[in-house]
C-alpha cells in the first residue's frame, strides 16, 4: 500500500477521515431556502401541492406546439429546465436535516 508524503508517522483510520470530511461535503441551504424550510420540513401537503403546481406548469407548457423559431425553443426549454431545478430544490428542502452543518455549529455534529 502506498503512503502519501507527510502521512507516513500518521494513524488514521478510515472512518475517522470519513467523518472529518463530512461537513464539507454536506450542502447548505440559503438564506431564502431556510425560510421556506421551515415551512415545508415535515409538510407533505405542502410539498405536494407546490410540486403539483410546478409540474402542472411544466406539462402546460409540453402540450404547447413546437415553435420554428430555434431561439424561442431554447428559450422554452431553458424556462423548463429551471423549472425541473426547482422542483429539486424544492425536494431537496423537504428531505433537508433540522440541524445544518455550518461553521459554528460543526462541532456539535455526531462523530
Amino acid at each position: 500500500m502506498t503512503i502519501p508524503r507527510g502521512m507516513q508517522g500518521t494513524v488514521q483510520k478510515v472512518s475517522d477521515l470519513v467523518r472529518h470530511m463530512v461537513p464539507r461535503l454536506r450542502e447548505t441551504l440559503s438564506e431564502e431556502e431556510r425560510a421556506v424550510a421551515i415551512h415545508l420540513r415535515g409538510n407533505e401537503h405542502l410539498y405536494s401541492g407546490l410540486k403539483g403546481l410546478v409540474q402542472a406548469r411544466i406539462d402546460g407548457r409540453a402540450s404547447v406546439a413546437e415553435p420554428s423559431d430555434p431561439l424561442t425553443c431554447k428559450s422554452m426549454l431553458a424556462r423548463d429546465r429551471e423549472l425541473q431545478w426547482l422542483l429539486s430544490r424544492l425536494a431537496f428542502v423537504y428531505r433537508s436535516p433540522v440541524v445544518e452543518a455550518t461553521p459554528e455549529n460543526e462541532s456539535e455534529l455526531p462523530g
